[in-house]
């Protein structure tokens, strides 16, 4: 297998940390008295100085999701040189969509004419590209599929950010909605490639499911009762449906351990030589610190976060598509790609590009 061509697009409207302090003291004046807000105001500074957020990027008046969306599968068809009735299989990845069923993967196959390929959705929040990469894999190696496109819409700032603080404590919860931009990738896989050249693994620890959701209106009727007792735990029993919550500290702190003993513990990955490193750049800092604990160069690593927030499952594609584009992503350079998600699942990916 080998990775064809990747296709990117970026709402036009570009964020920045002081207009989207500014936006939130403005909506929570209502709820929360002068000195606590200039609280909130300070500790929003530090939080993003620690994450390394500065800009990102979000529908403006007049964009829509899909159309990012398509201009992204169209892009990569073009850079594939491909036309559309050669792609196989489509698949829809990550957590941005417009409905829970059918497949999103539907809609995308019609509007972008893949009219031989069938299509699915997978949904491993922001592992979500990296496990589509593996599945891809696994088809065109068995021969089931020759070229596969897969392809995410992450536009989730508004739907699922609350910027109306009641209290400072709340950004606990909800300070990691703040660093949300929004991106579509698609990624063009194709079998002429050598079948061993890409490496993967996965682990997961189920048990931290609660620690970063989007829950559903009915989510209490599947989140067991001795958390939905204890709200220090539970926190979907005081949370609002359909909106992002994560509690990122021990989210990242846990995530960054897990990364470094998965790596290390690897004998393939761990002795391996790497040219450039690509994360789920969720935050600088703890992307810094996995790196370090896996005594892993820094200086290899394209970092994304500053320029584009958390953008999900696009964060890895989207920073490939950057890199190849900037040219520090050249032909013949061997690759780790690296991602601590939501569930908490740990994942690495190596190849040569």
């Amino acid at each position: 297998m080998r990775i064809k061509s990747i296709g990117a697009a970026l709402p036009s409207k570009e964020v920045t940390n002081e207009s989207l302090i500014a936006e939130i003291i403005d909506r929570s004046r209502k709820h929360i008295p002068r000195l606590k807000l200039r609280l909130v105001e300070t500790l929003l500074r530090q939080a993003f100085v620690k994450s390394g957020t500065k800009t990102r990027y979000v529908r403006d008046n007049g964009e829509r999701a899909i159309d990012l969306s398509l201009r992204a599968g169209r892009e990569a068809l073009a850079k594939a040189d491909m036309q559309p009735e050669e792609i196989d299989l489509l698949i829809y990845t990550g957590v941005g969509r417009g409905w829970l069923e059918p497949a999103m993967a539907t809609l995308f196959q019609s509007e972008l004419e893949l009219n031989n390929a069938t299509c699915f959705d997978v949904l491993d929040a922001c592992a979500s590209w990296m496990r589509s990469l593996c599945i891809a894999q696994s088809f065109i190696d068995n021969g089931t599929y020759r070229n596969i496109m897969i392809l995410n819409s992450e536009f989730n700032n508004k739907e699922h950010t609350d910027l109306e603080i009641k209290n400072p404590s709340d950004l606990n919860l909800s300070f990691a909605q703040f660093t949300l931009g929004e991106a579509a990738t698609a990624t063009i896989l194709s079998a002429d490639g050598n079948k061993s050249n890409f490496y993967f693994t996965f682990k997961t620890w189920g048990e931290m499911h609660d620690l970063c959701q989007v829950p559903l209106p009915n989510a209490s009727e599947y989140f067991p009762l001795q958390r939905l007792a204890n709200k220090k735990n539970g926190t979907i029993n005081n949370w609002k449906p359909m909106v992002f919550f994560s509690r990122s500290t021990e989210l990242l702190g846990f995530a960054v351990e897990k990364l470094a003993t998965h790596f290390t513990s690897d004998s393939y990955l761990s002795s391996r030589a790497y040219d450039i490193i690509f994360g789920h750049d969720a935050s600088e800092y703890s992307t810094e610190m996995a790196l370090k604990k896996m005594n892993v160069d820094p200086g290899l690593a394209i970092r994304t976060h500053s320029r584009f927030g958390n953008t999900v499952s696009a964060t890895i594609p989207l920073a490939l598509s950057t890199a190849i584009a900037e040219e520090k992503l050249r032909s013949g350079m061997e690759v780790l790609l690296i991602c601590g998600s939501a569930g908490v699942s740990t994942a690495f990916c190596s190849f040569s590009y």
